[in-house]
């Protein structure tokens, strides 16, 4: 018979989780959890892949933006990557500014995970880089921010709960353990606490409150820390798959948008292979405005993707060649370019949020 798992006896003894309870410890639990795990996450050997993996073109645009940036707006050299994962985006953002000669910006990265420390670590080294494992130790040792904050499907690793308004009321969503059959399963429980019903009310206006509905409160106090910790006129970048307005009030996302990825593979059942898988869903663009005007940040733009590399220069990386090798690195290049303007998922599934600090309150 096989031990049972921290998260089984959890459950055993609570009875029921909410979602972002379950997803703490599935994501980011020291020893059972997904991100936390010495494995592969990223790429062919790994359970999902990143923009940054198609092609260097990719962070190539992106580090021209950032230089670009800080000069035009005089902002301080530095720029913040969150999630820093395989350093793969990281190193390519370096190597462009190495052969621009570009040596004034500072790198910093914010990554969690003693095991992608170690990686970013191995893959970075020599270049003048701060690796930090916490929003807390970026904001002591950079007390007054002055420059550019990016993050690439950062927002999306937040555990989020789960409500639905019935007749009588809001239920929220979590996470249940059938003793009989050892299975996980869903349960919704009634919301008693008239403040949060108050605070559901307000974030769902507008939302089909029939569906399953989601809302990372974790995700929102974090972008609320930075949006108070940084300085006037810096700038910050999301890119993430989201919705907003009527997108979400579809008979498609009447479970939400919670889902898995295991191999490569999507998983409905975000709650198969616990600890074992990446659980992710959309951003609902909509709650990160909200919560940034609150804290007197702008939003400059939210495009999909493809329309903003292709604003951005992309196309300047586009090269011609004689070569017949399909597999040349100027073919596989160009494929790339192609694939971020015209394939559905890459350039029109994620999108780009660019925001601004107007005034410190």
């Amino acid at each position: 018979m096989l031990k049972p798992s921290l998260l089984q006896k959890k459950l055993e003894q609570s009875e029921w989780l909410t979602m972002e309870e379950y997803m703490e410890h599935a994501l980011y639990h020291p020893l059972e959890g997904y991100y936390m795990k010495e494995n592969t996450k990223i790429g062919k050997n790994g359970d999902f892949y990143t923009s940054s993996l198609v092609s260097d073109v990719f962070a190539n645009v992106w580090a021209d933006l950032f230089i670009r940036k800080i000069v035009d707006q005089d902002l301080e050299p530095i720029v913040v990557e969150f999630g820093g994962g395989s350093g793969h985006f990281a190193l390519q953002v370096l190597k462009r500014w190495s052969s621009r000669s570009v040596e004034y910006i500072s790198y910093v990265i914010v990554e969690p995970s003693p095991y992608h420390k170690r990686l970013l670590e191995a893959k970075l080294a020599g270049y003048p880089i701060s690796i930090l494992g916490s929003l807390d130790e970026l904001v002591e040792q950079y007390p007054s921010f002055k420059g550019i904050v990016f993050a690439n499907e950062v927002l999306d690793a937040f555990p989020l709960r789960i409500f639905q308004q019935k007749n009588d009321g809001w239920y929220e969503k979590g996470v249940s353990f059938q003793k009989k059959t050892e299975d996980l399963c869903f349960l919704y429980k009634k919301v008693e606490n008239t403040s949060l019903h108050k605070k559901l009310d307000e974030i769902f206006l507008s939302r089909d409150k029939t569906n399953d509905l989601e809302v990372s409160f974790s995700m929102l106090n974090w972008l609320k820390t930075i949006y108070e910790w940084i300085q006037k006129d810096s700038c910050l970048f999301f890119v993430d798959y989201g919705l907003s307005g009527e997108e979400w009030n579809t008979i498609r996302l009447k479970e939400g948008s919670i889902r898995g990825y295991y191999r490569h593979q999507i998983q409905n059942n975000p709650l198969a292979f616990p600890g074992m898988m990446d659980i992710t869903y959309h951003i609902d663009w909509e709650q990160v405005i909200r919560v940034a005007e609150d804290s007197n940040v702008s939003t400059i733009l939210v495009k999909n993707q493809g329309d903003f590399l292709l604003e951005e220069g992309l196309l300047s990386w586009l090269q011609n060649t004689q070569s017949l090798d399909p597999f040349s690195k100027e073919h596989k290049r160009n494929r790339a370019i192609r694939s971020f303007l015209l394939d559905h998922s890459l350039a029109q599934g994620f999108q780009v949020i660019q925001q601004k600090k107007q005034t410190v309150l």
